[in-house]
C-alpha cells in the first residue's frame, strides 16, 4: 500500500515538472526522499545509504559515456565536422522525403553501432539542425529520430541492451535478434509508411541557402571533417568499446580542428567543456551540457539501489506469480512493470533489471520469450518516458520538446502493441 502510494505521489511530481519545465533533477531529489522515507520503515539509514550508494555506483558507466558525448559534440562542432555533415547532407536530401529519411537514417546507423546516444551525437543532431533551419514539423523529425536511434539499440548485435537483455535471461543474443525482427517487421513496415505519407504532409518548408553559405564562411567545409563520425561507425562496427571509439573520434577532431579551421587548442578545450558557443546554428554541446542529465541518472539508479531493499516488492514479486497457462496476462504483467519500472527508475538498464527480476518467475521454462518480451517492453517503453535517461539524453542533445515528440515515436509503441495482437491470435489458436 505505501510503496503504491509512493510511486503515485512520484510519478505526479514527475509529470508536473515535465509539463511545466521544471527540474528533472529537483524532481528526482523530491522522489529519492520519498522512498527513502518508505525504506527508513524497514531498515536503518546506515543500510539505506549504503544502498543509495550501490545503486548509484552502477551509473558510473553511464555517466562517462555522457560526459564523452557532450565533450564529443563541443569538439566536433568547434572542428566543423557537424558543419560539414549538415552542408552535405542539405546538399544531397530531398525536402519531400525528409521525415523519412531521418527514420532511415538513425536506424541504420543504430544497427551498425548499437547504440542510441552515439547515434543521435552523430546523425541525429545533424538532422535536426537541417530541420529547423528548413522550418521542418519539429516534433515530428524528433519523433522519427527518436523510433530510428532505439531501432538499433534494440536488436543490433552491437547493443548493450540487448547483451544486458540476453544476460538477465541467460538466453543467447543472436537468438534473441532473430526474435525481435521476427517480432517487429509488422511495426516497422507500419512506421515506414507513416514517416513516407507525413514526409510528403510535412515536407522542410526549404532548403535553407542563407544556412549554406553561412556555414561555408564560418567553417573550412572538406570531406576529411567527416572522419570524425565514420571513426565513431567504423571502431564500433569493429566491436571496440564506444569509450574507445569516441575517444578516437575526440583526438581526431583536435588534431583537424588544429589544422584544418586554425582554432586554438585553447578554444577546442573550451568548446569540449563548455560547448561552442559563436551565435547561429550550430552552437551548443560540451561537458556541461551534460550536468543535468548526469546528476539525474546519478539519483535514478541510487533511487533503483533504495528499491531492492524495499521488503515491499519481495511481497509483491510472489502476489505476481502466474500459473504457465496465461501468457495474455503475463506479458500485460510485464508491460505494465516496465512502464513503472521505466518511470521510477529513469533508465533502461534499470528498467529491464527491475521487471526481470519481478516477473522471472513466470517464465520457468520459457526463458527465450521472457527476453523477447523484456525487449518488446522495457527497451522501447524508457524512450516514451521523457524524464528517462532514454529520452531525456537524445532530447536534451536535439534541443525540442521533452513531450512533443512522444505521438510521433511510431516504432516504439507500435511494437509492444501489435505484440499484444500476436499473443492473442495465440491465445485463440
Amino acid at each position: 500500500m505505501l510503496l503504491g502510494l509512493g510511486v503515485g505521489l512520484s510519478f505526479l511530481i514527475l509529470v508536473y515538472c515535465v509539463f511545466n519545465q521544471l527540474s528533472l533533477a529537483l524532481a528526482l531529489c523530491l522522489c529519492w526522499l520519498i522512498f527513502a522515507g518508505l525504506a527508513l520503515r524497514e531498515q536503518p539509514l546506515s543500510v539505506l545509504l549504503q544502498a543509495a550508494w550501490q545503486g548509484a555506483k552502477t551509473s558510473f558507466g553511464v555517466i562517462k559515456t555522457l560526459l564523452l558525448i557532450g565533450a564529443t559534440i563541443g569538439v566536433w562542432m568547434a572542428a566543423g565536422t557537424i558543419a560539414t555533415i549538415v552542408n552535405t547532407a542539405m546538399v544531397w536530401l530531398d525536402p519531400h522525403w525528409f521525415v523519412l529519411l531521418a527514420f532511415v537514417v538513425c536506424a541504420v546507423v543504430s544497427s551498425i553501432i548499437g547504440t542510441s546516444l552515439g547515434t543521435v551525437s552523430v546523425v541525429g543532431l545533424p538532422l535536426m539542425l537541417i530541420a529547423k533551419s528548413g522550418q521542418g514539423h519539429l516534433n515530428l523529425v524528433a519523433g522519427a529520430i527518436m523510433a530510428g536511434i532505439y531501432f538499433g539499440d534494440r536488436c543490433s548485435p552491437m547493443s548493450s541492451s540487448a547483451s544486458l537483455v540476453a544476460t538477465v535471461t541467460g538466453t543467447k543474443l543472436f537468438r534473441n535478434i532473430r526474435t525481435m525482427f521476427a517480432t517487429a517487421w509488422g511495426a516497422l513496415a507500419l512506421s515506414l509508411l507513416s514517416y513516407g505519407w507525413l514526409s510528403w504532409r510535412y515536407p522542410l518548408a526549404q532548403v535553407n541557402q542563407h544556412m549554406l553559405t553561412h556555414l561555408q564562411q564560418q567553417f573550412q567545409l572538406s570531406p576529411w571533417l567527416l572522419l570524425p563520425a565514420a571513426l565513431v561507425l567504423g571502431l564500433s562496427l569493429l566491436r571496440r568499446p564506444l569509450f574507445e571509439a569516441i575517444g578516437v573520434s575526440i583526438l581526431t577532431a583536435f588534431l583537424q580542428g588544429l589544422l584544418i579551421q586554425h582554432v586554438s587548442l585553447l578554444a577546442l578545450l573550451q568548446a569540449g567543456l563548455l560547448g561552442l558557443h559563436q551565435g547561429g546554428l550550430i552552437s551548443g554541446g560540451g561537458v556541461i551540457s551534460m550536468v543535468s542529465p548526469v546528476i539525474i541518472v546519478f539519483l535514478s539508479c541510487s533511487i533503483a539501489g533504495i528499491l531492492n531493499q524495499l521488503e515491499q516488492l519481495q511481497t509483491l514479486k510472489q502476489r505476481l506469480t502466474l500459473p504457465a497457462n496465461r501468457p495474455l496476462t503475463r506479458y500485460g504483467i510485464t508491460v505494465l512493470l516496465s512502464l513503472i519500472a521505466s518511470m521510477i527508475g529513469c533508465n533502461q538498464s534499470v528498467a529491464v533489471v527491475m521487471t526481470n527480476s519481478l516477473v522471472q518467475q513466470n517464465y520457468p521454462q520459457d526463458q527465450s520469450v521472457l527476453a523477447a518480451e523484456l525487449e518488446n517492453t522495457s527497451i522501447l517503453i524508457a524512450p516514451l518516458i521523457p524524464w528517462n535517461i532514454a529520452a531525456f539524453v537524445p532530447i536534451t542533445v536535439l534541443g525540442t520538446s521533452f513531450a512533443g515528440y512522444l505521438p510521433y515515436a511510431f516504432y516504439l509503441y507500435l511494437v509492444p502493441l501489435l505484440f499484444v495482437r500476436r499473443k492473442w491470435h495465440h491465445k485463440k489458436a
